[in-house]
């Protein structure tokens, strides 16, 4: 019981470790962009008015929702698991 228990812990940090540096790339590649690519990132996107830069900005909020929501699902499997170890010990 102690080695899946620990099989889970080591891929639950896995999966936070990748998560998190996911998010801080996704996070930097905003200002990273701006600087390298300004004129590019001014354009017009497909929704006229709103240049590409805004829509990053948006997708944002969006991809850190989904994570969000990615980890309470994994979590969630994880709690189910160590729940149905205890009640075989």
């Amino acid at each position: 019981m102690k080695e899946t228990y620990q099989e889970l812990m080591r891929k639950k940090k896995r999966f936070i470790i990748v998560a998190i540096i996911f998010a801080f790339l996704f996070y930097f590649m905003l200002p990273i962009s701006l600087s390298l690519f300004p004129e590019k990132m001014n354009q017009t996107s497909f929704i006229p008015g709103v240049s590409w830069a805004w829509v990053y900005a948006f997708l944002q909020f969006i991809m850190i929702w989904l994570l969000g929501f990615i980890y309470h699902q994994k979590s969630k499997k994880l709690d189910e698991v160590i729940e149905q170890m205890i009640q075989e010990e």
